[in-house]
């Protein structure tokens, strides 16, 4: 069975036929969104090379989550120039053929977990644990563990105001990149987090999204509760 986004995907590689069709997986907002592609490869049949004007213009509006092409009147998955591209820009590659309509995914070998793109699950892919990811992997910082209680807001738990200046930081009127961002989301208690990275944008993992960049101002600025900086960096 093909999910919707896998028979949007299929309209569009068929229409190339039988030339290579392209295109890209967006997380845009922690939500997927597939963004057919030109292939302007010379060799259309047997390659594909995404225009890379409309790769840009992707990036630019949210984040790469995978790259989708076809393999016309062939059976094989990716080539090994797909794997060692995939791995290259830590991104995965999927193929369908066609006209079988096989589907293969080449996931990465990435060094790392990945920051972006992560399924959220509470007390494992979440918000805090993604800003612990990001200071251990950007910054070589160890965070502390918590073990949050589920809808600890409710609870008049108040983690992130209580725990802060014990775990090395302090507030900051402005933010700079690597600080931290407190919310109030719906809620008088502080209950979401995540980290400025420059220009009016911030990386965080909401629930029931992906974890993803957005900008402060597409209507998060006004849930903001505190900017937070390790004091290292004071």
């Amino acid at each position: 069975m093909y999910s919707k986004e896998d028979k949007e995907i299929i309209e569009h590689l068929l229409a190339c036929y039988p030339e290579e069709g392209c295109g890209i997986i967006l997380n845009q907002r922690g939500k997927l969104k597939w963004v057919p592609c030109t292939n302007v490869a010379e060799d259309k049949e047997n390659s594909f090379k995404i225009d890379p004007s409309e790769y840009i213009k992707a990036s630019l509006s949210g984040d790469i989550h995978a790259v989708v092409h076809s393999h016309p009147d062939c059976d094989e998955g990716p080539s090994e120039k797909d794997i060692v591209t995939s791995n290259f820009l830590n991104i995965p590659y999927i193929v369908f053929t066609l006209p079988e309509l096989k589907k293969f995914t080449h996931i990465p070998e990435y060094k790392e977990t990945p920051l972006l793109g992560r399924t959220y699950e509470f007390g494992r892919n979440d918000c805090y644990s993604l800003v612990r990811d990001y200071y251990k992997q950007k910054l070589d910082i160890i965070l502390p563990s918590i073990e949050f209680e589920d809808d600890w807001w409710e609870k008049g738990l108040n983690y992130f105001d209580d725990l802060y200046e014990s775990f090395g930081f302090v507030e900051v009127d402005n933010p700079k990149i690597h600080d931290m961002i407190i919310f109030n989301i719906y809620s008088k208690i502080p209950n979401h987090c995540g980290i400025y990275i420059g220009e009016g944008l911030f990386m965080h993992h909401a629930e029931h999204r992906l974890s993803c960049r957005e900008s402060l101002y597409s209507g998060w600025n006004k849930h903001i509760k505190r900017y937070i900086r390790c004091k290292q960096f004071v």
